[in-house]
C-alpha cells in the first residue's frame, strides 16, 4: 500500500498488524521463523497481525529487526506529520547506503538559505538568558534596530502568544513565527534580533535562522534563568509546580546541542551587565567583519 494511500482511518493496531502480516509474507518468513527471530511468542504475533494487540516500543523494535526493516515503517504515514514527508522518508529508505552521502551532500546545497546573514545579529537561548535586554543595548551600541521575534508574532496574531499556542496549537505559532522571521528578513539587513527559545524546535525554521543572520547563543546558568524571569514578574514557571527547577534544567539539556550551533556563544551568568555587554558586542562586531572580509 503506498504511504499516500493511508487516510489514518484505520484502527492504528489494524494497520500495525496489517504491515506486520505484509512484510512477512513478502520475505517468504512463517509466523513460526518470526517468532523464533524476534523473541515474541507466534501466539502474540498472531494476535498482533489480527489487529488486536498493540506491542510495546521493545516488542515492534525487536520485530522489525527480524524483518530488517525501519520499526517506523510500521506506523501510520511511517511516523511522519503527513503523505509528502512520508513518502520522501520512504525513497529515502529505499536507497543504497552508498549513496547516502551524495544526497545529503545534495540537500545541503538544495535546501541552504539564499538570502546571506548580511548585517543581521539574533540572540539565541531560553528564557531569562538577557536576549532582550542585552539585545536592546547591543542594537544602540550598533547603531541598529532592534526587534523581539515573540512580540512581532504578537503583534500579527494581536493576542498574548499563551493564547495562540491554546487556541491554534503549535503549528500556529511555527506558522505566525515563520512569517515573523521572513518578514524581518525581507525589511532588514541591518537588525539585532532576539529568537524565541523554542525555536530550535521548527528545525527548517531553525536552520534559516542560522543562514540568514549572525547568531550567538547567550547561555546562562539555571538559577539565573529562573531569577531573571521571575525578577520580571512572571511567578508561572514557580507556581503550583515543584518541579519548575528539573524542568527548566531538561529543557535547557535538550536545547544546548541546537543551540551550539550557532556562530558564538556567549554566557551571560559569568560576568556583570556591563561587562557582558562589552563581550558581546565584541563577539558580534567580530562576526560582523567576518561578513565583510567574505
Amino acid at each position: 500500500m503506498p504511504l499516500s494511500d493511508l487516510s489514518g482511518k484505520d484502527d492504528p493496531c489494524v494497520d500495525l498488524g496489517r504491515k506486520v502480516r505484509e512484510a512477512r509474507s513478502r520475505i517468504g518468513m512463517t509466523r513460526k521463523q518470526l517468532a523464533a527471530a524476534s523473541g515474541a511468542s507466534e501466539r502474540y504475533l498472531a494476535h498482533i497481525e489480527a489487529g488486536a494487540g498493540n506491542p510495546s516500543i521493545g516488542v515492534l523494535l525487536d520485530i522489525a529487526r527480524a524483518l530488517d526493516m525501519a520499526p517506523a515503517t510500521f506506523l501510520p504515514l511511517g511516523g511522519e506529520m503527513g503523505a509528502a514527508y512520508a513518502e520522501a522518508v520512504a525513497a529515502v529508505r529505499r536507497l543504497p547506503v552508498a549513496q547516502l552521502g551524495a544526497l545529503s551532500a545534495w540537500l545541503g546545497g538544495a535546501l541552504a538559505p539564499q538570502t546571506g546573514k548580511a548585517e543581521r545579529i539574533v540572540l539565541l537561548g531560553l528564557r531569562g538568558a538577557g536576549k532582550s535586554a542585552l539585545g536592546a543595548a547591543l542594537a544602540k551600541r550598533l547603531n541598529m534596530p532592534f526587534f523581539e521575534m515573540s512580540k512581532l508574532v504578537e503583534e500579527a496574531y494581536g493576542g498574548d502568544m499563551s493564547l495562540l499556542v491554546d487556541f491554534g496549537g503549535q503549528s500556529a505559532l511555527r506558522r505566525h513565527e515563520n512569517e515573523a522571521w521572513e518578514n524581518l528578513c525581507a525589511g532588514n539587513d541591518r537588525a539585532v534580533i532576539a529568537a524565541p527559545g523554542g525555536i530550535v524546535v521548527d528545525a527548517p525554521l531553525y536552520d534559516r535562522v542560522l543562514g540568514s543572520a549572525h547568531s550567538i547563543w547567550l547561555r546562562a546558568t539555571p538559577e539565573d534563568h529562573m531569577g531573571r524571569v521571575m525578577q520580571q514578574g512572571d511567578f508561572r514557571p514557580m507556581r503550583r509546580n515543584p518541579g519548575a527547577m528539573a524542568d527548566l534544567k531538561s529543557i535547557l539539556a535538550a536545547r544546548s546541542p541546537d543551540y551550539a550551533r550557532a556562530d558564538a556563544e556567549l554566557d551571560t551568568s559569568a560576568q556583570p551587565f556591563d561587562a557582558t555587554l562589552a563581550l558581546l558586542a565584541g563577539r558580534a562586531q567580530a562576526l560582523l567583519m567576518q561578513k565583510t572580509a567574505l
